[in-house]
């Protein structure tokens, strides 16, 4: 277990302190039960708070594609940052019902509800109620995406009844309405559970731009490593009912992890090493298949963020942002909070290295 101690919160006030302290400390990737307030929100949605959502259509959602630890969240963060960007928010997630959103929105925004802190991470990633989220639960539920098993068979949009595609559908509409009084049009979300659902995201929205995530492989399955035992400490600290008994794995079900999982175990570097691995070669596979894909490396945002990010709001069809919030978030792009000492490059060379070398790596 991690000894190191957790990151000051900032709670907006004395209500925020009160209503959100409890989902507060109990984050978790996949959202153990909707707050004491969720019958209220419903009621509010259906009444008092209900989103118009006549006459929105979902016009080339992005999607940010790649293994956990590849510097997805840095990208999200930046392209929220435009004003025609619409996201789940943290405060969304905590809710299953879609159609609760906007009543959650308007009375975080109206009464001033809202925590700020680093998440449960500890990975120098700070977060408050409107920031971008992953979604993990809406997606789960959405794409029947079961995270105790290791194993995942392709789906296609045939797979799945009409209606629970059109309740994906309007749940998007919903997002983007809680955003649509600031200019939002157009919709963005970062889950690295999607990263094996690209053809089935197609299906579901044909127009969609895939930004595929690429990261040295060393660094990335060293942090999977990392981000697997932080997952732990978190399914035991709020004792989630899914994961008492087993560990949250928060790797991509790509084809090898099943066979990599029994060969060496969960809590092994040689498992992330070919997690990684495997994953660019199934993005091998499907890139072909994607109409719209931009393929970035994490290195290269790093090295020349601005250009990088022209050209990606180029790709998406985005006016590239001049506000303030981007500007912050731009400037912050590699800046150390933190630093990691990792090892075994030797180990990932020797699992990952053909994948290494497709990307310049080695």
């Amino acid at each position: 277990m991690s000894n190191s101690a957790p990151a000051p919160v900032a709670y907006r006030n004395l209500a925020s302190r009160l209503l959100l302290s409890r989902q507060w400390e109990g984050q978790h990737a996949v959202p153990a039960g909707e707050p004491p307030s969720a019958r209220l929100m419903k009621l509010l949605s259906r009444s008092l708070l209900k989103a118009d959502t006549r006459g929105i259509e979902i016009e080339a959602p992005v999607f940010i594609i790649g293994t956990p630890r590849c510097g997805s969240t840095m990208l999200m963060q930046l392209l929220a940052a435009n004003e025609r960007i619409a996201y789940f928010t943290h405060s969304m997630n905590m809710f299953r019902d879609p159609r609760s959103f906007y009543a959650v929105e308007w009375l975080r925004r109206r009464l001033r509800l809202d925590v700020r802190g680093e998440r449960y991470l500890r990975d120098s990633v700070y977060v408050d109620g409107s920031s971008p989220s992953e979604a993990m639960g809406f997606w789960g539920e959405a794409l029947d995406m079961d995270p105790c098993t290791l194993s995942r068979s392709p789906r296609r949009i045939d797979d799945f009844a009409p209606e629970r595609i059109d309740w994906i559908r309007d749940s998007i509409r919903q997002v983007i309405a809680c955003s649509r009084e600031r200019g939002a049009r157009r919709f963005l979300s970062k889950c690295p559970a999607l990263l094996t659902e690209v053809l089935l995201l197609q299906d579901i929205f044909p127009d969609a731009r895939f930004i595929y995530l690429v990261r040295d492989g060393r660094m990335v399955a060293n942090s999977l490593l990392k981000l697997f035992r932080r997952q732990r400490e978190q399914d035991i600290k709020v004792d989630h009912p899914l994961f008492r008994e087993q560990p949250f794995v928060p790797y991509p079900r790509v084809p090898a992890l099943e066979q990599a999982a029994d060969e060496y175990g969960l809590d092994d570097l040689r498992t992330t090493a070919t997690v990684w691995g495997d994953s660019v070669k199934l993005m091998n596979q499907l890139r072909p298949q994607l109409k719209h894909c931009y393929e970035v490396r994490y290195e290269d945002v790093l090295h020349n963020p601005r250009e990088q990010m022209r050209l990606i709001h180029e790709f998406c069809k985005l006016p590239s942002p001049k506000n303030e919030a981007y500007r912050q978030q731009i400037e912050q792009v590699g800046v150390i909070h933190h630093r990691n000492r990792y090892g075994g490059f030797d180990v990932v060379e020797s699992i990952a290295g053909d994948s290494l070398r497709q990307y310049g790596y080695l």
